[in-house]
């Protein structure tokens, strides 16, 4: 078996809190259908630019009338602003005990009411917000080098694309519970458009989708070589550079690692610190009438956090979601992938 050390990055870390006697999901979900929204012309914010780097997409997003900050866009976390940025701002903190993400360790965490985010033709006030350290998370940042399969390695040294990059916050899964957020990842643009107005006109492969207070899933297939298939419940996760990660309880429970000569050993990190995963491929993953061959696959090591604690059986990160133009409409219960190609 090779080892390394390498970071997955935040919303394999974070994937939600858990935190000491609150209900994250719950509390996001009712904030966010009750906010204030506000496009500058008519049911829709049309070519909102984002950079795609390390399979991760960065916003400009005002928080609260100020200049513009990096917010990194994720379905499966809350939003989340770093702690030293909330406390520049001015934001009001009330305690929610400690958090915990990807890394086995917990972190202080706090929340925030009343903040508004505003990007090109749209703005959001009264806006619920997590308040996390994310100072960690953007350490790990560089280290990341991932392509677009979602193959993930160590910067080497000087390397000029591993320069530290910012990250002032998260724009979370409320925007995905308020809108219809369509993501051109070829364009690197973002149309949002408000629900009761749209309608899809495309051809794209409709996949319906699970909706819970923290995440939403697609139903899975595995296909592994020597055995059965398999199948799962998995999150989808903009807000992963990986390709596909599978749960420690699902590897353990099916029998699904390869053998250690076709695995690589990693340190993935994030909020509360670092977790081990072993790296490899399945035979395929199919969801609707999509099949990926091959995919690139983490296989979790956890013994505590989001990878360990059984809720699901993995998650689908940008190395796949990179490939389409995703569509996502949590109003009908559906994500929509256009112009993909079926490897």
């Amino acid at each position: 078996m090779k080892s390394g050390r390498i970071s997955l990055f935040l919303r394999l870390m974070v994937l939600c809190f858990l935190i000491k006697g609150w209900a994250c999901g719950q509390q996001v979900v009712s904030h966010s259908l009750a906010q204030d929204t506000s496009f500058a012309s008519g049911n829709s914010a049309l070519k909102i630019p984002f950079e795609l780097y390390n399979n991760h997409i960065y916003l400009k997003v005002g928080v609260n009338g100020s200049k513009t900050l990096t917010f990194l866009l994720d379905t499966g976390a809350p939003h989340i602003i770093d702690t030293s940025q909330a406390k520049a701002l001015g934001l009001q903190l009330k305690p929610q005990g400690q958090a915990q993400g990807m890394g086995e360790g917990k972190v202080d965490a706090y929340s925030s009411e009343g903040v508004s985010f505003t990007l090109p033709g749209l703005s959001l006030s009264d806006q619920w917000v997590g308040v996390l350290p994310l100072d960690g998370v953007a350490a790990c940042a560089s280290e990341l080098v991932a392509d677009e399969q979602g193959h993930l390695r160590n910067c080497e040294p000087n390397e000029q694309r591993c320069q530290r990059r910012v990250i002032d916050g998260v724009l979370g899964d409320a925007i995905f519970k308020r809108f219809v957020v369509e993501i051109d990842y070829n364009a690197r643009l973002l149309n949002v458009y408000a629900p009761a107005s749209y309608k899809y006109q495309g051809t794209g492969e409709t996949i319906p989708l699970e909706l819970s207070d923290r995440y939403s899933f697609v139903q899975v297939r595995l296909s592994v070589a020597g055995r059965a298939p398999v199948s799962g419940r998995f999150i989808i996760d903009t807000g992963g550079a990986h390709a596909l990660i599978l749960s420690r309880p699902f590897v353990e429970a099916n029998r699904l690692l390869p053998p250690s000569t076709e695995l690589t050993k990693f340190s993935a990190c994030g909020i509360g610190g670092y977790s081990e995963i072993l790296i490899g491929t399945v035979s395929a993953l199919q969801f609707g009438n999509i099949k990926i061959s091959q995919p690139v696959t983490g296989f979790a090591q956890a013994k505590s956090g989001n990878l360990a604690d059984g809720t699901f059986e993995g998650n689908i990160g940008a190395g796949i979601l990179r490939h389409f133009k995703v569509i996502f409409d949590y109003s009908r219960r559906r994500m929509i992938l256009e112009s993909f190609s079926k490897e």
